[in-house]
This record gives structure tokens, sequence and C-alpha cells, in this order.
């Protein structure tokens, strides 16, 4: 995540300071809204699903210990 960020962050300082077209028609629609809370969304989503799997993996690993 704190890569990611970063590459993000360098990005915008290689940038000549033109915001393209893709970016003018999404902040002028108010479509950039959507986007971005589809991707919270999606990231929120993949945090639960591996919080999930990780408490059913320490349990797996509990039972398995405990059988031996």
């Amino acid at each position: 995540m704190a890569i990611a960020l970063l590459l993000i962050h360098g990005a915008t300082f290689a940038q000549d300071g033109r915001q393209g077209w893709l970016v003018d028609t999404m902040y002028r629609s108010g479509k950039i809204n959507s986007v971005l809370a589809v991707v919270a969304v999606l990231i929120a989503g993949l945090a639960t699903w591996m919080f999930v799997m990780d408490r059913k993996l320490r349990r797996m690993e509990r039972e398995q210990q405990q059988r031996n």
C-alpha cells in the first residue's frame, strides 16, 4: 500500500501540468466520486476478506496443533 502511494506521489510530479481529457471529463461530470467510491468499496471488501480468512486459518492451525 505504501509503495503504491509513493508511486502515485512520484507520478504526480512527473506530469507536465496539463490534465488529460479523461481527468477533465471525470471531474466535470462528477463521475470521479463514483470511481473513488467503487475503489474504496473494493479495498474495504478485500480487507474484510483477508481478515476473515486470517481468522479461519488461525482457527484451523489451532485445531491442527491440538490434534498433534
